[in-house]
């Protein structure tokens, strides 16, 4: 209801705006304010979003018209507009009586939604990411069952199967993976299926000898896919936005050990936890240091940088956004082609004791994988959580 009310604010008098269309990210002036803004999606606006509320419906026509006088565009059918941070922005911009009409609460600082009463967080296993207790940080070769999580996503090519990127089971229907893995794909890879409870692509089942006794796990399973849902406001140019849900064509088996799901940052301590100078721990089959992909399930661990200190890195281009996590930057040591859509992950504290809470998505970085002083980046999931309910359903 909020989208359609919003579109129908700004789609006819975008003609006549005062603002040349823009994309997400790009600079602007606002011509209310006459400050310099950022050109968003209008339910990211905080202090517009206030303003919104407080006219309550229908709007006010002097709000009307100011809404129209800051529209950037549209991206992906969803308006854009100039947003000017104001001095106070310590207000919430929209409550729970929102969340009964499909929008989720946003916190007062323009940080992560608030999603502890969204309709569909009954949706996601609270029993989730359980940690090995034995597990080796700063080691490289996971152990079997160690992140029964971890998916590859399968593309069809001229060449036959390709694995080129990964996801994470966050319930026993949906997968998690980055925007690019799953939308402008171009002509040479369809999307074909999603691999289930693999550890080693060489062979199956996967076995893993321990204490002299040979521990085997179930073998791998190949689902279609029967929807995808990529994020309205991802392109290839700004970066921003890279996260897409998977829904499987049939339900993955949590009996398995080789099936689990992995925790999201579901409550506002998890998602505004200070990450920065912590270790966090990334996974995937991606390129090694000899340039080749790994059949087998890697991890590192990678320090957590600011944005700040990312920014500085890029030099300014592209944008390292607010919804974003920064990680890396060590010789030798990241995410690599082939890590797309996997998770970095850190322990939190959940209902049901520490657990692995996925932060963020592994999206783009440095054409040379480990190379010093450029750390990845990754989408911060904590910043999506209500997008991901939203796309959800039973």
């Amino acid at each position: 209801m909020w989208k359609c009310l919003l579109c129908g604010i700004v789609l006819y008098p975008l003609l006549l705006s005062p603002i040349q269309c823009q994309y997400s990210g790009a600079s602007c002036v606002s011509i209310v304010e006459s400050r310099p803004g950022t050109c968003v999606l209008l339910q990211e606006c905080v202090p517009l979003m206030k303003e919104i509320k407080l006219s309550g419906s229908p709007i006010s026509q002097q709000l009307r018209r100011k809404l129209q006088s800051l529209s950037c565009g549209f991206l992906y059918e969803q308006p854009l507009v100039c947003c000017s941070p104001t001095i106070d922005d310590k207000d919430e911009v929209v409550d729970n009586d929102a969340n009964k009409n499909g929008m989720t609460n946003i916190l007062s600082n323009g940080g992560p939604p608030d999603v502890r009463r969204h309709r569909n967080l009954s949706l996601l296993p609270t029993q989730c990411g359980v940690i090995e207790s034995d597990r080796i940080f700063g080691g490289n070769r996971t152990r079997l069952y160690e992140m029964p999580w971890m998916v590859l996503i399968a593309y069809d090519s001229a060449r036959g199967t390709k694995l080129s990127c990964g996801g994470t089971l966050i319930s026993k229907w949906y997968v998690l993976t980055a925007a690019h893995c799953v939308s402008f794909l171009g002509t040479r890879l369809t999307l074909s299926g999603v691999i289930l409870g693999e550890y080693d692509v060489r062979k199956d089942p996967d076995c893993e000898r321990v204490e002299g006794e040979l521990n085997c796990a179930p073998n791998s399973r190949n689902v279609t896919i029967e929807s995808v849902v990529a994020h309205p406001g991802y392109n290839p140019q700004d970066l921003v936005d890279d996260i897409a849900l998977v829904r499987l064509s049939e339900r993955a088996d949590f009996t398995l050990d080789s099936m689990k799901p992995i925790c999201l940052p579901t409550t506002p301590e998890l998602q505004n936890e200070p990450l920065d100078g912590l270790k966090g721990v990334v996974a995937g089959w991606g390129a090694t240091e000899n340039g080749l992909q790994s059949p087998v399930l890697l991890s590192v661990d990678l320090p957590i940088v600011s944005r700040k200190e990312c920014q500085a890195a890029y030099n300014g281009s592209p944008q390292i956004h607010q919804r974003q996590l920064c990680a890396g930057g060590v010789q030798d040591k990241d995410s690599c082609g082939g890590d797309s859509g996997g998770p970095l992950m850190y322990p939190g504290r959940t209902p049901v004791g520490v657990r692995y809470v996925q932060r963020g998505i592994v999206s783009y970085g440095s054409k040379r994988c480990g190379v010093g002083g450029f750390p990845g980046v990754y989408t911060n999931v904590a910043y999506y959580m209500d997008w991901i309910l939203d796309n959800m359903h039973s």
